[in-house]
């Protein structure tokens, strides 16, 4: 019975360490929010080692003021998805999460994806990227129908 308690008791305890999606979301979201005050050295700080070795803070600064320039300011950001990624080839191995979020900007709407790392019982911030959204032209509107004609008296 001993031994039963004690893996209950490991299995509990190992739960605890893994962090919540609720935490994903909540830090992926301030990251976006620093982005659009315009605060690129708060998030690269932030950011986890293998971000601040892939990126220069100044190369982080020149990519945000671009996609501002892009897409002017942030009026709304609903996050739509999460993935959970295992090892990615190419990256430290770990538990990776993407957030992403459905945006509307000043000039076009836009798909934001937030990358973090697990890092202890902490998600930390590794990427964002921006994709801006190809709207559709509008179809044009159906030329109205030819009136029929008059039928002819009797």
């Amino acid at each position: 019975m001993p031994l039963v308690a004690a893996l209950l008791a490991s299995g509990h305890a190992q739960a605890q360490q893994l962090p919540s999606l609720d935490s994903a979301i909540a830090t992926a979201t301030r990251w976006a929010a620093q982005a659009d005050a315009g605060q690129a050295d708060a998030m690269w700080k932030s950011s986890g080692p293998m971000m601040q070795k892939s990126v220069s803070s100044a190369d982080w600064a020149k990519y945000l003021d671009g996609v501002k320039k892009q897409l002017g300011a942030t009026q709304s950001r609903d996050w739509v998805q999460l993935g959970r990624v295992d090892n990615p080839q190419g990256l430290p191995p770990g538990q990776y999460l993407n957030v992403v979020f459905v945006a509307r900007h000043a000039t076009a709407p836009a798909v934001e994806t937030v990358s973090l790392s697990q890092a202890g019982t902490n998600w930390v911030p590794v990427g964002y990227i921006v994709r801006p959204v190809q709207q559709q032209p509008a179809a044009p509107a159906p030329a109205a129908a030819p009136a029929a004609p008059a039928k002819p008296g009797k």
